[in-house]
């Protein structure tokens, strides 16, 4: 007997139906089945009134996007796993016109409102030649097909159409690196809201042709919108003043970590390796406990940590706002700071507890200091997680043995998931806890609204994805949400005043079970 797999669809005839209502099939499962062959599947064999969008079946035309399972996906491109059900529903964000096929007026509408085409003031005089190094600059950002998954699945779209999308934004600074196009397509990123992006990636990991849109598009327009002298919001600015006179981000209010620590050195006896910490800005200004229980939990597993007591932003917040300048200058910074701190200490490895900080030293820093002189900074950078499960590995943790007996569940920060690629040794580490009953949510990747300067720079819009990430949190009924990101932590945090739900960071529970497991 065939194997088959259950198939949910929505279907909405607005012409009969008072909602939408889901129906299901049993569909016969082959080898590399892919989701469009079991919408025709259905189609032929049960139902061929069932509506869908779909053309060239080569991953090129970008019409068949449909939610699978609660992700927007093209169709022809996403293999039926037939260990799970399937749930197939219409993009969000647009309305139905039936079953599975949407309106597409609305995104229609937004692509035409930005010229998409090359505009001229003059007519050539002769065939014109694009160099390679131009055409080089465009080729990851031509490639998109236009199949709108992104904007079903974009946490910005989802709360406001003021933001266009990353599709559209995408064609904006295609046109805007294109040596022939007149328009100002700065100015017309800052009237699409450009800045209201939280540069989460979602896009990028959706994307059937995997176009990093934040760096690509986003982060590129911001970066010309400063250098074309386009001021930054108050908070985005207060951030960049910050590093520029102090080294970093955020005002001191209590004692910093680092003024605190009395020594560089924390050294265990028989010490299976060595690390350097950087701190970030928020566990030195704000979290000083986080970077204590960080060094107690690497100590308790035999890693020596050394904290240079000298350190600096990693300048984040430039990279996501556009001012390259002070960017680029806490690069050169960071690096001398550490480099130097290796060859006094030797260690070779950089040990991280933020999510921005680690994706900042990873993707941005390598790439400048790598032009600068050749070659990427000499240090290797690790989050916490990813040291402990990857590096030290789990055969060989001391495992922690106070009980928490807590329902936990996971928000994984946006610049650590699909910034960083540590999507799982979070929640292992969250399970060695005893005591600790992990509930997932299906919605842990959800940015909080926290990066890419929109809490900063548009608090309200933040709010409003907070808000939607709270409905998520709340119905995993769970009394605690952990995460790896000071950042997304304060912005949890804030979101969830007056709720019964905590929210700890990975690190400080850690070290709590170790402590009570003294007891």
């Amino acid at each position: 007997m065939a194997e088959t797999i259950k198939t949910s669809v929505q279907r909405y005839n607005p012409d009969n139906d008072d909602a939408p209502y889901l129906q299901d099939f049993e569909v016969e499962y082959e080898v590399g089945m892919t989701v469009l062959d079991a919408l025709l599947y259905v189609q032929d064999k049960f139902d061929s009134s069932l509506a869908f969008r779909w053309e060239c079946r080569g991953g090129q035309c970008g019409s068949c996007a449909v939610k699978v399972n609660g992700t927007a996906r093209i169709a022809c491109r996403t293999k039926v796993d037939p260990e799970e059900s399937l749930v197939l529903e219409p993009l969000d964000k647009m309305p139905i016109i039936k079953d599975l096929v949407v309106d597409m007026a609305q995104t229609e509408y937004r692509i035409r409102r930005i010229r998409p085409y090359v505009a001229r003031d003059k007519k050539p005089e002769r065939p014109e030649i694009i160099h390679a190094e131009e055409i080089e600059k465009v080729r990851e950002i031509r490639k998109c097909i236009e199949c709108a998954a992104c904007l079903s699945n974009c946490p910005i779209v989802h709360e406001t159409w003021e933001y266009p999308g990353p599709m559209i934004i995408r064609q904006i600074a295609r046109l805007e690196l294109d040596p022939r196009d007149v328009e100002d397509r700065v100015g017309m990123a800052i009237d699409e809201s450009v800045y209201s992006c939280t540069t989460c990636k979602m896009c990028t990991d959706i994307c059937p042709k995997k176009i990093d849109v934040p760096a690509l598009a986003v982060e590129l327009l911001r970066a010309k919108a400063v250098e074309a002298g386009y001021p930054l919001a108050e908070g985005q600015q207060g951030f960049i003043d910050q590093i520029n006179a102090t080294g970093r981000a955020v005002p001191e209010k209590d004692a910093p970590l680092l003024k605190a620590l009395e020594t560089e050195e924390f050294t265990v006896e028989n010490s299976r390796g060595r690390v350097g910490f950087f701190t970030g800005c928020l566990i030195d200004y704000r979290m000083q406990n986080t970077g204590k229980a960080l060094i107690e939990v690497l100590n308790r597993n035999g890693v020596d940590v050394i904290v240079p007591k000298e350190q600096w932003c990693c300048a984040s917040p430039a990279f996501r706002t556009g001012d390259l300048h002070t960017a680029h200058a806490a690069v050169e910074r960071v690096t001398e700071i550490f480099e130097n701190a290796m060859d006094k200490h030797g260690f070779d490895t950089v040990v991280v507890a933020c999510a921005g900080c680690g994706k900042t030293l990873r993707e941005d820093h390598r790439p400048v200091i790598t032009e600068k002189r050749g070659e990427p900074p000499k240090f290797k950078v690790h989050d916490l997680a990813e040291y402990m499960l990857d590096v030290i590995g789990k055969e060989n943790l001391v495992l922690p043995k106070g009980e928490i007996k807590l329902k936990i569940t996971y928000h994984e920060p946006c610049h650590l998931g699909r910034g960083q690629g540590v999507v799982d040794q979070p929640v292992e580490l969250l399970k060695m806890i005893p005591g600790v009953e992990y509930i997932e949510d299906p919605y842990r990747n959800r940015c909080c609204g926290a990066g890419g300067g929109v809490r900063a720079g548009k608090r309200e819009l933040s709010q409003k994805i907070a808000t939607t990430k709270r409905e998520y949190i709340e119905a995993t009924g769970a009394s605690m949400i952990t995460t790896e990101c000071p950042f997304c932590t304060i912005q949890i945090s804030d979101i969830l005043e007056g709720s019964e739900i905590e929210t700890r960071y990975i690190p400080d529970l850690l070290a709590e079970s170790y402590r009570k497991g003294d007891k």
